[in-house]
């Protein structure tokens, strides 16, 4: 046998080993799709379809019926931010969940009033356990006759300078904003109720703002009617344009990337068009292989 031949068998099993561990291994990291924990959105991804993006140079070129999820826990590129305003003034949707990152750095941007307030929502009377997880069931009709009755929150945040007009959600009477993080109410401290969701017209297209995105991991997407939610602020019928999850403002390690890399590669992979290609490839390695095996014993 001659030493290419050891050389690329070793490279090729050094390879399938190396991509079988990147697949089984768990990620544990907070908001990634290959993380089945409870801090993952393995199933919000596979709920509605949704496509992993590194680099907001993936964004559509024709952004109609389009949706793209924003948890914005890494800053913006002015760049950046363009391309996510002309996204929406151009017909898609662009749904920000935040609670303590650079959220208000693209409401800036897209000159929008409304702001994240980066203080902790407690509600002592409306939670399920404790009250850093307030249950939420004020809504405008709209949101009710999509189904809507009570979403849960965990540990999140409000909406300030927010019109009535824009409200969707709001938390209860009982809760307040805990300023000084000391978990109980001392007087000053604003009460609610406050808005928690909201959602705007930019041009042809939507922005809907959530103070919490938890509301997307394992552990919270099934909970009361969180995925309904979900459902009514992209729209998302099945049936539409891409649904985009935007990775490249999330804190991630080697691991996750690897792993959002070999699902998409996946997914590519299983069309029909690539599985013929998949195939015709095979056969040409092993009608190849056959030959030169054929020409040797001869």
């Amino acid at each position: 046998m001659r030493i290419s031949s050891v050389l690329f068998n070793v490279v090729v099993l050094i390879l399938v080993t190396s991509l079988v561990s990147i697949w089984f291994y768990p990620s544990v990291h907070d908001f990634m799709a290959a993380n089945t924990m409870w801090n993952g959105i393995r199933a919000f991804s596979d709920n509605f379809s949704a496509s992993n993006i590194e680099s907001l140079n993936e964004l559509p070129a024709l952004p109609e019926q389009a949706v793209l999820v924003s948890i914005p826990y890494i800053d913006y590129t002015d760049e950046e931010l363009l391309k996510m305003k002309r996204l929406v003034e151009d017909g898609g949707t662009l749904v920000l969940m935040d609670d303590y990152g650079y959220g208000n750095t693209v409401l800036d941007y897209l000159g929008i009033n409304a702001r994240f307030s980066n203080k902790l929502l407690l509600d002592p009377l409306f939670n399920y356990k404790n009250q850093s997880m307030p249950r939420i069931n004020s809504f405008i009709p709209q949101v009710k006759e999509s189904g809507v009755n009570i979403i849960l929150l965990n540990h999140a945040t409000i909406l300030t300078d927010v019109a009535p007009s824009e409200t969707i959600a709001w938390s209860s009477a009982a809760s307040f904003l805990d300023i000084n993080e000391n978990d109980s109410w001392d007087g000053a401290e604003p009460k609610g109720p406050f808005p928690v969701a909201a959602e705007f017209q930019l041009g042809k297209g939507r922005l809907a703002l959530v103070s919490d995105p938890s509301i997307m991991i394992n552990s919270m997407v099934g909970r009361d009617d969180n995925y309904s939610f979900i459902r009514y602020l992209t729209r998302y019928e099945g049936e539409q344009g891409e649904f985009l999850v935007d990775y490249s403002h999330l804190t991630k390690a080697p691991l996750d990337v690897s792993k959002t890399r070999l699902i998409d590669t996946r997914k590519v992979l299983s069309s029909p068009y690539a599985l013929v290609g998949i195939t015709a490839l095979i056969f040409v390695v092993v009608s190849r292989y056959t030959l030169k095996k054929g020409e040797t014993i001869d």
